[in-house]
């Protein structure tokens, strides 16, 4: 057994003003112009909206409050959002708040768990790198599912670390137990630290037998599996009849889903998984069932950084090197020399036995949380967000604060004198690497002066701490000196950092870039215009859905989540996804939507707008064919703005090549296609 030394729990006065000053920190970088980011993704703000009309709908995770097609991830990062919801009302701060506490948590979370082996200063820093990463902060100012996979996952690191202290079977199954959890919330993606768990364990316990140890690990893989398809099981077990479609799946089954869309998907490549691969289709409040309006990129003139890349999917060939970009290693991994010093010189400590110390065993456990997603992300050959490398954060934290204090000791014990200088020039040389490609030393702004204050800052750490002479180790200059560097190692991320606070991302796929901080204070007025644009449209189309609609229990149907979502969100009323979230999926035939028709439960459907997915995805199944042989188009004044459909019948045609037509299935028995103009809505 490993058992912590007997005050590492303890912490000063000044380590907790330390930490609330961190914690304020984060929230500060996370609550800060919030707003701009409205409701995040409206795919899942749409599933929150609808998750709150009823309890089938909040159990089975479905995108509509009719329950017609579900979700295509599991329910439990939701729920946090739904609950939210339920106490302060449908907005977009009750949807994106959840994220943002679970940020707050995860770096109270590192500081916990780093502290109660390597000391406070350790886990100050390892929290505060935490707090300043990118991707973390980019992540946790969304509504995406991740910030709460994370909060999962460090919490089953914690009864992983105290399994392996204590030897015990039921840690270790509370372990496993809370990484099913974390399938709930985001299927496969919690399942890649599994393989770590399991090594810590068995090397960890070498008071037990190896059958004890593998009987244990036997139990707690058996309660992982249990927990892991608990939701999924219960989802396939129930009739179609009685929850909605398994979306993103081809045969309605959510293991599907989780095998296929969100599991070997990922890593096998297809043409169409990249369809319309450089769209921002969620980067505006608007509505995006008459078209894609994202916000405009201003020209700055400026020459020293690239335009900001603002894609929906990450690009960037697969490979061992891949995450080793200056693109990518600015999201999450800024402080990775340091890192990689604590594992060597912690990892690589002198003893007298062959096992296993406490402190290695927790290197282990973040060292491989690190490594086996950077693997994992750097072959995915499939779907890829930048955003889920925030997985990486934590560990990586973890690691650059246990590195950076040991750097520290071993300087003030003499033992690896030169060590810490020597880290600090390596970190001066990674991050000229990582802006190598947005700075073009012109001096003339902002980015290159605090670049430049950056470099100089480390080097003259690295300079004076060198040939500082050893009686002057002990005293306060080597303190001031060392501050310095970390000071300036914290600028570029932060930095970087901002890029997402201060200019609204693609809120589909958040990521930091700093090249984004030459646009704030020019997109803000086209950011407004647009999404008042779009609530505009939004309120002509629904103000003559709602007048004319009688009884049909769908308020309209459209080809798509993304056209879908934006009227869910204003009404909180059924509107059918025809095709799913990407108009794909195998849902509806033109009988079936004959029948809804013939029982009155469908009068209005929409055919074009906006797509990630092809245009003629409907017309495959023939559906397109029989609500344009059996429906009335409605004349567009009546339900859009005349001087704005122009606009929007190109946008849509540039993205789909079909301009938005509203058809009336239901139209009266003397041609009559509406029972009352919506003008006045």
């Amino acid at each position: 057994m490993h058992t912590p030394p007997p005050t590492a729990n303890k912490s000063s006065w000044q380590g907790r003003i330390a930490l609330t000053g961190i914690l304020g920190l984060a929230a500060v970088l996370r609550l800060w112009h919030l707003d701009q980011n409205g409701y995040g993704r409206q795919y899942y703000a749409a599933g929150v909206r609808s998750m709150m009309e009823s309890l089938r709908c909040f159990f089975f995770n479905a995108f509509d409050p009719g329950a017609f097609v579900s979700l295509d991830k599991p329910p439990v990062a939701l729920w946090f959002q739904v609950a939210s919801a339920k106490v302060l009302g449908f907005s977009a701060f009750s949807v994106m708040i959840p994220q943002v506490l679970q940020g707050l948590v995860a770096v109270i979370l590192i500081y916990k768990l780093v502290a109660r082996r390597f000391g406070e200063t350790a886990a100050l820093l390892a929290a505060l790198c935490l707090a300043l990463t990118p991707v973390s902060i980019a992540v946790d100012r969304s509504n995406n599912t991740d910030s709460c996979l994370i909060i999962v996952l460090l919490l089953a690191t914690w009864a992983l670390i105290r399994a392996t202290e204590a030897a015990s079977a039921r840690l270790l199954i509370l372990a496993m137990a809370l990484l099913g959890i974390g399938f709930n919330v985001k299927m496969a993606a919690a399942l890649v630290i599994v393989p770590t768990f399991i090594l810590v364990y068995l090397i960890g316990t070498t008071s037990l037998s190896v059958r004890q140890r593998l009987s244990h690990i036997a139990q707690s893989v058996v309660v992982l599996v249990v927990v892991s398809l608990s939701w999924v099981t219960i989802f396939d077990l129930t009739p179609p009849t009685e929850r909605p479609y398994a979306g993103s799946t081809k045969n309605n089954s959510m293991l599907e889903l989780a095998l296929m869309h969100n599991g070997l998907n990922r890593f096998i490549h297809r043409s169409s998984d990249h369809v319309s691969s450089d769209s921002t289709p969620e980067r505006n409040e608007g509505d995006s069932t008459l078209a894609a309006t994202p916000a405009s990129e201003s020209e700055t003139g400026q020459q020293s950084t690239p335009k900001p890349k603002k894609a929906l999917w990450d690009k960037e060939p697969t490979g061992a090197f891949r995450l080793l970009t200056p693109f990518h290693a600015a999201q999450m991994g800024w402080w990775l020399p340091f890192a990689i010093a604590g594992m060597a010189l912690v990892g690589l400590a002198r003893q007298r036995t062959f096992r296993f110390t406490g402190t290695q065993l927790d290197l282990v456990v973040w060292g491989g949380w690190a490594l086996t997603y950077a693997v994992i992300f750097s072959f995915a050959g499939g779907v890829f967000h930048t955003y889920y490398l925030s997985v990486l954060a934590p560990p990586l934290a973890a690691l650059s604060g246990i590195g950076c204090a040991a750097l520290w000791s071993r300087y003030r014990d003499g033992s690896w004198r030169n060590s810490l200088p020597a880290a600090l020039v390596v970190a001066a040389g990674w991050q000229l690497y990582i802006e190598q490609g947005y700075v073009q030393w012109s001096f003339d702004d902002w980015h290159t002066a605090l670049f430049a204050l950056s470099i100089t800052g480390l080097s003259l750490a690295a300079i004076g701490l060198f040939v500082l002479p050893r009686r002057r180790i002990g005293g306060h200059l080597p303190v001031a000196l060392a501050g310095m560097g970390l000071t300036a190692a914290l600028l570029m991320p932060t930095a970087w950092a901002l890029s997402t606070v201060l200019v609204r991302p693609n809120v589909a796929a958040p990521a930091a870039n700093i090249a984004a901080l030459n646009d704030f204070g020019h997109v803000s007025s086209g950011i407004a215009e647009s999404r008042e644009r779009g609530r505009s449209r939004v309120r002509r189309l629904v103000g003559f859905l709602k007048t004319n609609r009688t009884n049909e229990r769908f308020l309209v149907a459209v080809p798509n989540a993304f056209q879908a979502a934006p009227l869910i969100m204003v009404t909180g009323q059924p509107v059918m996804a025809m095709g799913g979230y990407l108009g794909r999926d195998p849902i509806l035939t033109p009988d079936a939507l004959e029948r809804l028709v013939a029982n009155g439960d469908i009068r209005f459907v929409m055919l074009g707008g906006f797509s990630l997915g092809p245009a003629n995805t409907l017309s495959e199944r023939n559906l397109a064919d029989w609500i344009v042989a059996h429906g009335k188009p409605v004349y567009p004044a009546w339900w859009r703005d005349l001087a704005d459909s122009s606009a929007a019948s190109a946008d849509s045609g540039r993205k789909t090549g079909i301009p938005s037509v509203l058809y009336d299935l239901r139209p009266g028995p003397d041609g009559t296609q509406y029972i009352r103009s919506a003008r006045t809505n």
